[in-house]
């Protein structure tokens, strides 16, 4: 490779992906591929992708996968893997080189996230193409997507070009000056609202709301396509007080309309192969005669409230 070349390729913009998941349906309409951007400003203490929480990549392990071979401990420069009985890592040793990923025969240690170009996530993307008609399309998540401000700003632009429909998931704390050149040309923004008073928020997810209202109110404004979301969760942000407050904050805006999306524990079995700063909740999910009476609750303050399988018009 020539010197130029090595530039060119060093200079291109690149974003740590934890994953790309086909054939979605709850993403946004239609068929879609959801791209899992890695790194995102809160800590919400429910996260169902713990994986993509940080900017940096990490190490995933996957006892179920071991055939305790004992190879990654062998390879191991850090004395971050034992065998006693059974393998297990230790995090504070460990120091994501990914050398055990490279020997491990069964793929119970892997890399949280793989680094892509703007065009090879092009290309993943128009694999699936044939499928996206007649409304469905690419849908960015994470993670926080509009972290990745540089990438999008490059990618959004030539999945336009290429007439593919866009969804990004967000939870509203990013820089809107720069996304916004790619936001504009976003068709669907699904905008996650978690708490309205600032100090549950930050209870909550590790930050105040301020920012997410801000960024809010200028999707509002530019008129951006969007559907506002809110995952409840089962004692942290379900009270009727917050409810009612959430219900009078989006009639403020002259919104009438929001998704409920129900605390599951999928995301918990993710917590004990990473190192985590998060631990399990150990809640129920709710029953759908639980969901419902929340549904109708807010549905009373004047809100039409959505989700997968319902949905009660506003009062």
């Amino acid at each position: 490779m020539s010197q130029p070349e090595a530039k060119a390729l060093e200079e291109k913009v690149r974003a740590l992906v934890s994953d790309i998941q086909r054939f979605c349906i709850h993403d946004g309409p239609g068929i879609r591929t959801t791209v899992f951007f890695k790194g995102c400003p809160l800590r919400c203490k429910w996260c169902q992708n713990p994986e993509t929480l940080r900017f940096e990549n990490e190490l995933v392990f996957s006892a179920e996968r071991c055939i305790a071979c004992g190879d990654c401990a062998k390879v191991c420069p850090n004395q971050a893997i034992r065998f006693d009985r059974v393998p297990y890592t230790i995090w504070q040793n460990c120091k994501s080189c990914f050398k055990c990923c490279e020997v491990c025969p069964g793929r119970a240690r892997e890399p949280a996230g793989k680094e892509y170009s703007v065009e090879q996530i092009v290309q993943e993307i128009l694999k699936d193409r044939e499928f996206y008609q007649p409304e469905g399309g690419v849908t960015l998540s994470g993670g926080e997507p509009f972290a990745q401000a540089k990438f999008l700003v490059e990618l959004v632009p030539i999945l336009k070009r290429e007439k593919i429909h866009i969804t990004a998931e967000t939870c509203g704390h990013f820089n809107f000056e720069a996304i916004k050149p790619a936001l504009l040309m976003i068709d669907l923004v699904l905008f996650d609202f978690k708490a309205y008073s600032p100090e549950l928020h930050k209870e909550l997810s590790g930050k105040d709301n301020e920012l997410i209202l801000k960024n809010l109110h200028r999707i509002l404004e530019l008129k951006i396509p969007h559907q506002i979301r809110m995952p409840l969760v089962p004692g942290f942000n379900d009270a009727e007080t917050e409810l009612k407050n959430i219900a009078n904050f989006l009639l403020s805006l002259r919104e009438t309309e929001l998704w409920l999306l129900p605390y599951h524990r999928m995301g918990e079995s993710k917590l004990k192969k990473i190192n985590s700063e998060l631990k399990p909740l150990g809640l129920k999910s709710y029953s759908e005669q639980e969901l419902k009476a929340k549904a109708e609750f807010i549905a009373s303050c004047g809100i039409t409230v959505r989700t997968f399988s319902f949905t009660i018009p506003g009062k």
